[in-house]
């Protein structure tokens, strides 16, 4: 099977974009958006599992290798693979670090 990604776009994209808090930890996130699955994923159809009457079996099978080879190579560059908080269907390259502030507290306790 041929890459999904383009990984070295991806990672320059990311490097201009510029890191965000993430609510709720002390971590930050950077993304790149990918498109949708409609143009991704093998099916082009978005679906869950249990409400998956407009996919086959066939279908479901190529998606689920797609994805599993799409996480594998966004981990390869230190990213995971994301569905948009305001549209599922929407998937996006992210990267996290460990907050600076956090890394600050660290240093000045050790």
């Amino acid at each position: 099977m041929s890459a999904v990604f383009d990984l070295e776009q991806i990672q320059a994209e990311l490097e201009s974009e510029d890191w965000e808090d993430d609510d709720g930890n002390d971590m930050q996130r950077r993304s790149v958006y990918l498109g949708t699955v409609f143009s991704l994923c093998p099916s082009g159809k978005y679906y869950t599992p249990w409400a998956n009457s407009n996919v086959t079996e066939d279908e479901a099978n190529q998606d689920e290798a797609w994805y599993e080879q799409a996480e594998a190579e966004l981990d390869s560059i230190g990213c995971s693979l994301e569905s948009g908080e305001g549209d599922p269907c929407d998937l996006y390259a992210v990267e996290y670090r460990d907050s600076p502030e956090e890394d600050e507290e660290d240093e000045e306790a050790a």
